[in-house]
């Protein structure tokens, strides 16, 4: 018979399911009606030769104050992560860097990528800018241009994510720095990692399930610091969390900490990396006393990385 918990992962890995769908749906919607695939990433592809030699066109077009050297139509490629495929190989490639290859598919770090995944390859290097709400104006145009030190008609409005990119722009100083790791501290002083992010047995029903943040065990009432910067904008029960923490921080980002035992921080609260904010316990759907830490952005759950890595 089926229990509760049972149910409650078959939903999970449904919703799963759900969101992995809708993300690609609009994908290939910003891409058009035709969008092009990569079916592999042999240097003998015609379709990767044609990207490659595009993508060395434009590097050289962005990189000119010449306003006769045309950039072509920004375009993306769809292509399919393999099992031998990883962040950096797929970057050489392509011909991209790794600005470009994480900024258009909004990556925390490199080990974002994984086999099945579906990521767009741009037809020419280049990053999206970081700011919340932009628009597609005269003014904006010349300002972010200015900040890039380019033209500003070589820039594109993406019109499907409200974003200007910037051809041949790197990523800014506080993006690269969470993208290496730098961004977040460990939430504990010290702990051990119970459980990982990804596949995992369930310590319930024993399935095959996604787990998407790490379990960090330490004694009951342990404190619980803010990994990085940022709001607190939920300080609730949560299902399975149990007692849960939500910080928004910058470009995208939050972290979640869950089966908290108690909260030390009030909604609304500006707190600065390092700050106490709770303490660990086993609310919620829990086996032991342990802090469940999650990375998202934009939704997304990410692998946590840290200075140290666990």
């Amino acid at each position: 018979m089926i229990n509760i918990f049972q149910l409650l992962e078959y939903f999970s890995s449904f919703i799963r399911i759900v969101l992995a769908v809708y993300f690609f749906l609009q994908m290939v919607t910003q891409l058009g009606a035709s969008p092009m695939y990569l079916a592999n990433l042999e240097y003998s592809n015609p379709k990767l030769k044609s990207l490659r030699n595009d993508v060395k066109e434009n590097l050289r077009a962005s990189r000119s104050h010449n306003e006769n050297i045309q950039l072509t139509k920004l375009e993306f490629y769809v292509y399919t992560v393999s099992k031998s495929d990883n962040f950096f190989t797929i970057m050489a490639r392509t011909g991209m860097n790794l600005d470009s290859l994480s900024s258009v598919n909004e990556l925390a770090s490199p080990q974002d990528i994984f086999p099945g995944q579906k990521i767009l390859i741009p037809n020419m290097r280049g990053v999206y800018y970081n700011k919340e709400i932009q628009t597609n104006s005269d003014k904006e145009r010349i300002a972010i241009a200015k900040e890039f030190k380019t033209l500003p008609e070589k820039l594109f409005f993406d019109e499907s994510r409200s974003k200007w990119f910037v051809p041949g722009g790197d990523l800014q100083g506080r993006e690269k720095m969470f993208f290496y790791g730098f961004g977040f501290a460990k939430p504990l002083l010290a702990s051990v990692l119970s459980s990982g992010f990804g596949k995992r047995n369930d310590p319930f029903t024993r399935n095959e399930t996604f787990h998407g943040g790490v379990d960090l065990a330490a004694p009951q009432g342990t404190p619980v610091f803010a990994s990085a910067d940022g709001e607190i904008i939920f300080r609730n029960k949560k299902g399975g969390y149990g007692n849960l923490i939500i910080i928004k921080h910058e470009l995208g980002y939050e972290t979640r900490y869950g089966h908290l035992s108690k909260f030390l921080v009030k909604m609304g609260t500006k707190v600065k990396k390092g700050d106490k904010i709770g303490e660990v316990g086993h609310t919620g759907r829990a086996t032991g006393d342990h802090l469940h830490f999650e990375v998202r952005r934009f939704s997304k759950r990410q692998k946590p990385v840290f200075t140290g890595h666990l």
